[in-house]
């Protein structure tokens, strides 16, 4: 799929998700609990071009958005954060 054009799977799903949220905490805490319904992780994914393994995504520290736990070769990044894994 090109970047900008749609999809109507992808949009069929985020309704899906987010259709009882009255806000966009809510809409977040439908996502987070629509990634821990479906027990997919370690999957593997991007990030910044770069292959990766997602561990999680969760909201954080009563932050306003979604935080993604990723793993590319031996380090491990989370919030803005990075950790040589052991």
């Amino acid at each position: 799929m090109r970047p900008g054009r749609a999809d109507p799977e992808l949009d069929d799903l985020i309704a899906e998700i987010i259709i009882d949220a009255y806000d966009e905490d809510e809409a977040l805490i439908g996502f987070e609990n629509a990634f821990d319904e479906a027990d997919c992780f370690p999957c593997p994914g991007t990030a910044i071009g770069e292959n990766v393994e997602i561990l999680s995504v969760s909201t954080t520290n009563g932050r306003s958005e979604l935080i993604a736990t990723c793993q590319h070769a031996a380090y491990r990044r989370w919030t803005g954060a990075e950790s040589p894994t052991t």
